[in-house]
């Protein structure tokens, strides 16, 4: 039941918001007492404590540390499956401040998993250097920066579709922005071949 229970909490708000979605509205969609509700789920915030968790296992399921190890030119699909995770958890990424202020426990929980981030993806680029992909860094902290520009655009992609009234979830904008970040600190043999991110999608135009 408390599968159930995260599985249409989480979808009412993809849908609604999170602060929009009541625990009687979770209730009332499940077709079950408030009081079974909250038998497995006391309050919302034990709910959205259970759903952080869940969140953080599905991430650990894809592996992304693991697919660093990628074929030469197909690095960005690390983006594209971390954007498909964010297109199944949306609301938290939608409202992540208003969580992490709401909650303070999910909050720091939350910035130790962004540091991950933010460390995967620097990885990723010094990977990149030794590939020959990319130049070696022009100044010191300049690719500390670009993680974390990358980390930005990738977090709060759907927040940014929102606020502009996009409701698509727009994974070949994002990958390309992504690609046209890296794109200047490409070596020029790179740059030569082309880099086509995912089929069909490619960095310059």
């Amino acid at each position: 039941m408390k599968k159930k229970i995260i599985q249409k909490a989480i979808e009412l708000f993809n849908e609604r918001g999170f602060f929009d979605v009541r625990m009687r509205d979770i209730s009332d969609a499940l077709e079950v007492s408030v009081g079974s509700l909250t038998y497995h789920f006391n309050s919302k915030q034990s709910l959205m404590e259970s759903i952080y968790r869940y969140m953080l296992k599905t991430l650990e399921g894809l592996a992304i540390s693991g697919r660093l190890f990628q074929k030469q030119g197909e690095e960005l699909e690390v983006a594209a499956v971390y954007l498909e995770y964010m297109q199944q958890f949306r609301f938290f990424f939608q409202d992540t401040l208003d969580i992490i202020r709401t909650y303070p426990e999910i909050g720091q929980r939350h910035r130790q998993q962004v540091a991950e981030e933010v460390n995967i993806i620097k990885n990723l680029l010094y990977m990149q250097v030794g590939k020959g992909t990319l130049t070696p860094e022009p100044a010191p902290g300049v690719y500390d920066t670009l993680a974390e520009v990358i980390w930005q655009t990738l977090h709060f992609w759907f927040a940014r579709k929102a606020i502009l009234g996009d409701t698509q979830p727009g994974w070949v904008d994002a990958i390309r922005t992504i690609g046209h970040l890296v794109y200047p600190y490409l070596t020029e043999e790179r740059k030569a071949e082309g880099l086509e991110v995912i089929p069909g999608i490619k960095v310059s135009e």
